[in-house]
């Protein structure tokens, strides 16, 4: 009876090390795991946020190369605004030169487009940053650029790269091309890591969504609008230079949850095969000794 004893208190006391062992090792990779998950998550925040930075400058230079190597047509189209064979030229023109391009026009010096057979594709979105832009050249303002951000038009979701446009007048003309989000998208997408959801949200509305792997927000099957407990998850995010848009990573709760459900998950498994492995040892430990005693 006392050799019983004896094995289930040293089996006893082997499971209890190994309880304490595999838990204090399992917090441990759970520690583990959250600081390797917050370090992808800024790398996957700063690549991206770096490429859409990067994209959007490229396009700014394009832009304003564009315009001084078609001089001649602007120049045109500034004694004859309404000349249909130029303007479609320079839309050509523009498509090859940019994938995502959508549409351009030309505006005066207070932001007013001169160009009449595309006005109607200049939303109160577009007329308010044309606004901005214009009120900038009159100050003088450094280097012009104008703040990006997502238009809704309906069916036609885009964002405006602006330039100045000098025609040989007293006041500069603004050139203004409008680009879908395509690239944009891509780059979320190339970024972002199972777990994580990629998102570009407004500075002035941070709860505002723009952009996400889906598409612009008008292809989005969720709400539009943050929610305050998703606000509350986001701890890794980075603003964009020279834009109205701030990059954040809304954390997957749900697949947190399972990678640490399954660490602990492999800590009960291996207690009970340890467990299980010692009854078994005991058992025959025990029909041993009883059988030397029978002898």
């Amino acid at each position: 009876m006392l050799r019983r004893m004896e094995l289930f208190t040293i089996a006893s006391i082997f499971v209890l090390i190994t309880s304490i062992i595999l838990v204090v090792f399992t917090m441990e990779r759970e520690h583990e795991f959250i600081k390797h998950n917050t370090n992808i998550q800024k790398a996957s925040v700063h690549g991206a946020a770096y490429a859409i930075s990067l994209q959007l400058q490229n396009k700014h230079r394009h832009v304003r190369l564009f315009v001084d190597e078609y001089a001649r047509l602007f120049a045109h189209l500034e004694h004859f605004p309404n000349d249909e064979t130029t303007s479609e030229n320079i839309n050509n023109r523009l498509q090859q030169r940019f994938t995502d391009f959508f549409t351009f026009t030309i505006t005066d010096q207070n932001g007013l487009p001169s160009i009449m057979d595309i006005e109607s594709l200049v939303g109160d979105a577009c007329q308010k940053d044309l606004n901005n832009f214009a009120n900038n050249i009159k100050r003088n303002h450094g280097d012009l650029f104008n703040k990006v951000f997502v238009h809704p038009q309906p069916a036609n979701y885009h964002y405006d790269i602006m330039a100045p446009l000098q025609l040989g007048v007293s006041n500069p003309r603004i050139f203004f091309t409008s680009f879908y989000l395509n690239e944009i998208v891509d780059i979320l997408k190339t970024h972002e890591v199972p777990g994580q959801t990629l998102m570009l949200v407004r500075q002035s509305e941070p709860g505002l969504i723009e952009v996400t792997r889906q598409g612009v927000r008008d292809k989005l099957t969720r709400e539009l609008n943050l929610s305050q407990e998703e606000r509350s998850r986001i701890t890794v995010y980075e603003d964009i230079p020279q834009t109205d848009w701030r990059l954040v990573n809304l954390p997957d709760l749900d697949y947190e949850k399972e990678y640490v459900f399954g660490l602990w998950k492999e800590v009960i498994i291996i207690l009970l095969i340890v467990s299980f492995a010692l009854f078994v040892l005991i058992l025959v430990l025990t029909k041993s000794s009883a059988s030397n005693t029978v002898d």
